[in-house]
């Protein structure tokens, strides 16, 4: 278990997809935003913006795997913890 420091909520783009409401380009472009409007986005933003120009111009569902594996390596970053306190990670990204 992780004390997650930020959450990015996949819920409803992963089911518009399952029920083929947009196509694994239009799913890339709204990761891509949503990934932008996390609170600490400006702060990590050398980090993120490969992964976000590579969302945005995915082209098939074996690259968008390949950068979800990006993000989710980003999101799992430890963060300093205070002795005794439940590891700090980064962010929880939720798709299901």
């Amino acid at each position: 278990m992780a004390n997650w420091q930020y959450r990015l909520n996949l819920k409803d783009l992963w089911k518009a997809k399952e029920e083929g409401n947009i196509t694994i380009q239009e799913l890339g472009k709204k990761v891509a935003e949503r990934i932008e409007n996390l609170p600490c986005f400006k702060k990590y933003e050398d980090d993120l913006k490969t992964i976000i120009m590579d969302f945005e111009t995915v082209e098939s569902v074996e690259e968008f795997d390949y950068i979800l594996e990006e993000l989710y390596d980003w999101g799992d970053m430890r963060l300093p913890t205070p002795q005794g306190q439940m590891q700090r990670k980064m962010c929880w990204i939720s798709t299901f």
